[in-house]
Protein backbone atom coordinates (compact mmCIF):
# COMPACT_ATOMS: atom_id res chain seq x y z
CA UNK A 1 0.00 0.00 0.00
CA UNK A 2 1.30 3.41 -0.87
CA UNK A 3 1.83 6.18 1.64
CA UNK A 4 -1.17 8.01 0.15
CA UNK A 5 -3.25 6.84 3.11
CA UNK A 6 -1.25 9.23 5.27
CA UNK A 7 -2.31 12.16 3.10
CA UNK A 8 -5.95 10.97 3.14
CA UNK A 9 -5.79 10.71 6.94
CA UNK A 10 -4.63 14.34 7.22
CA UNK A 11 -7.29 15.44 4.73
CA UNK A 12 -10.00 13.58 6.68
CA UNK A 13 -9.04 15.46 9.84
CA UNK A 14 -8.96 18.78 7.97
CA UNK A 15 -12.34 18.17 6.29
CA UNK A 16 -13.95 17.33 9.60
CA UNK A 17 -13.64 21.01 10.56
CA UNK A 18 -13.00 19.96 14.15
CA UNK A 19 -10.13 21.05 16.35
CA UNK A 20 -7.36 18.50 16.65
CA UNK A 21 -7.86 18.46 20.42
CA UNK A 22 -11.51 17.44 19.87
CA UNK A 23 -10.51 14.67 17.48
CA UNK A 24 -7.82 13.45 19.89
CA UNK A 25 -10.37 13.35 22.70
CA UNK A 26 -12.93 11.50 20.56
CA UNK A 27 -10.26 9.05 19.37
CA UNK A 28 -9.08 8.58 22.95
CA UNK A 29 -5.48 9.42 22.09
CA UNK A 30 -3.19 12.05 23.52
CA UNK A 31 -3.03 15.28 21.48
CA UNK A 32 0.70 14.60 21.04
CA UNK A 33 -0.13 11.20 19.53
CA UNK A 34 -2.57 12.73 17.06
CA UNK A 35 -0.04 15.40 16.13
CA UNK A 36 2.67 12.78 15.64
CA UNK A 37 0.40 10.67 13.43
CA UNK A 38 -0.65 13.67 11.33
CA UNK A 39 2.87 15.04 10.85
CA UNK A 40 4.41 11.61 10.21
CA UNK A 41 6.64 12.00 13.30
CA UNK A 42 4.99 8.75 14.39
CA UNK A 43 5.95 6.67 11.37
CA UNK A 44 4.34 3.40 12.43
CA UNK A 45 1.14 4.09 14.38
CA UNK A 46 -0.91 1.08 15.45
CA UNK A 47 -3.86 0.17 13.27
CA UNK A 48 -6.15 0.76 16.26
CA UNK A 49 -4.93 4.35 16.62
CA UNK A 50 -5.38 5.01 12.89
CA UNK A 51 -8.92 3.56 13.01
CA UNK A 52 -9.91 5.65 16.03
CA UNK A 53 -8.53 8.86 14.52
CA UNK A 54 -10.24 8.15 11.20
CA UNK A 55 -13.59 7.45 12.86
CA UNK A 56 -13.24 10.52 15.08
CA UNK A 57 -12.78 12.58 11.90
CA UNK A 58 -16.06 11.14 10.58
CA UNK A 59 -14.60 8.90 7.90
CA UNK A 60 -14.85 5.13 7.40
CA UNK A 61 -11.53 3.32 7.43
CA UNK A 62 -12.35 1.82 4.04
CA UNK A 63 -12.28 5.29 2.53
CA UNK A 64 -8.92 5.97 4.12
CA UNK A 65 -7.55 2.75 2.66
CA UNK A 66 -9.40 3.29 -0.64
CA UNK A 67 -11.21 -0.05 -0.46
CA UNK A 68 -13.61 -0.63 -3.34
CA UNK A 69 -16.66 -0.59 -1.05
CA UNK A 70 -15.79 2.92 0.15
CA UNK A 71 -14.72 4.94 -2.87
CA UNK A 72 -16.12 8.19 -1.44
CA UNK A 73 -15.27 10.21 1.64
CA UNK A 74 -17.99 11.09 4.14
CA UNK A 75 -18.22 14.56 2.61
CA UNK A 76 -18.57 13.12 -0.90
CA UNK A 77 -21.24 10.66 0.28
CA UNK A 78 -23.23 13.51 1.85
CA UNK A 79 -23.03 15.47 -1.41
CA UNK A 80 -24.24 12.44 -3.39
CA UNK A 81 -27.11 11.80 -0.95
CA UNK A 82 -28.19 15.45 -1.14
CA UNK A 83 -28.07 15.35 -4.94
CA UNK A 84 -30.09 12.13 -5.03
CA UNK A 85 -32.71 13.60 -2.69
CA UNK A 86 -33.05 16.69 -4.91
CA UNK A 87 -33.44 14.53 -8.01
CA UNK A 88 -36.02 12.29 -6.33
CA UNK A 89 -38.03 15.32 -5.14
CA UNK A 90 -38.02 16.80 -8.64
CA UNK A 91 -39.11 13.48 -10.13
CA UNK A 92 -41.88 13.22 -7.56
CA UNK A 93 -43.08 16.71 -8.54
CA UNK A 94 -43.12 15.73 -12.20
CA UNK A 95 -45.04 12.52 -11.49
CA UNK A 96 -47.58 14.25 -9.23
CA UNK A 97 -48.30 17.10 -11.62
CA UNK A 98 -51.34 16.50 -13.85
Amino acid sequence: MSADWRKRRREAVRRSGRKQSDIARAAEVAPETLSGVLTNDMTNPSFDVVVRITHAAGEPVGCLLREDDFPFSAEERETLITAAEIILRREACIIVRP
